[in-house]
């Protein structure tokens, strides 16, 4: 049975359970879509296997198995699946969440981290806080606050004519299209565009492309590309352009990640 947002009922009494963590596990097929909707816990939503995307506070965030999303309570969100994943979320009550922040952060799932996810799947839901079950989710909670922050959202203008412009570059990450042309299909000059577009995301627009392929590199790995095909796909002229360009910003290289 699946709740009014698209995602099965028994997430729902997850709200309810006296535990400071609720583990759940769903599987959810090709093109799922979870429309926006928000949680009173936080949550971590990890998949262990398959690509998911998720809006939330006008950011982006595609997210493969490798890495998890942190989601503060309350914070309005959607999700997409671009093939079928499996879904691991903890749903972390709001006093207990607070030691980790109130922003919305990706992190590389460590293997420690992604152990720990998997047996919290596995405990009841009235787990013992005194015992061993106890202490696996406290320790979730510390390795949570260990990782660092991933550099990964790409954020969203609100501006409805800069929007549309990025959903047109979105539309096809291979073409290089320049500001001029962008900004003309949407009634913006190119000195609005480069004047507006810091402003409205925090970025150029070139570094918000870079951004923007940098994840959809994620979802073609999933997909199981090679790296010169996906370099090749995304504008690249090769693909140790495209490999430096991922290590300068990931800090791995896409064969390590993948």
């Amino acid at each position: 049975m699946r709740s009014p947002f698209g995602f099965p009922a028994a997430h729902l009494h997850a709200e309810a359970v006296p535990r400071p963590v609720a583990a759940m596990a769903d599987s959810l097929p090709r093109g799922t879509t979870i429309p926006f909707h928000s949680h009173g816990r936080a949550q971590l939503i990890f998949a262990v296997s398959g690509t998911m995307t998720v809006r939330a506070s006008a950011s982006l965030w595609i997210l493969p198995a490798s890495h998890a999303l942190w989601m503060p309570p309350k914070v309005v969100h959607d999700i997409r699946t671009a093939g079928r994943v499996e879904m691991r979320t903890l749903y972390i009550a709001a006093e207990a969440a607070a030691r980790i922040g109130d922003g919305c952060r990706v992190m590389f799932v460590s293997p420690l981290l992604r152990e720990l996810i998997m047996r919290a799947i596995e405990l009841p839901p009235l787990y013992d806080e005194q015992g061993m079950a106890g202490r696996v989710m406290a320790l979730i909670f510390d390795e949570i606050a260990s990782l660092p922050a991933q550099p990964l959202p790409l954020r969203m203008p609100k501006d409805a004519r800069l929007a549309k412009l990025c959903e047109r570059a979105l539309a096809d990450l291979s073409k290089e299209l320049s500001i001029a042309q962008l900004g003309a299909s949407v009634g913006l000059s190119e000195r609005s565009v480069i004047r507006l577009f810091p402003k409205e995301t925090g970025l150029s627009f070139g570094k918000w492309l870079s951004q923007a392929r940098l994840l959809k590199a994620f979802e073609m790995f999933e997909d199981g590309q090679s790296v010169t095909r996906v370099a090749l796909e995304l504008g690249y002229s090769s693909s140790s352009a495209f490999s430096k360009m991922f290590r300068r910003t990931i800090g791995r290289s896409p064969a390590a990640l993948r």
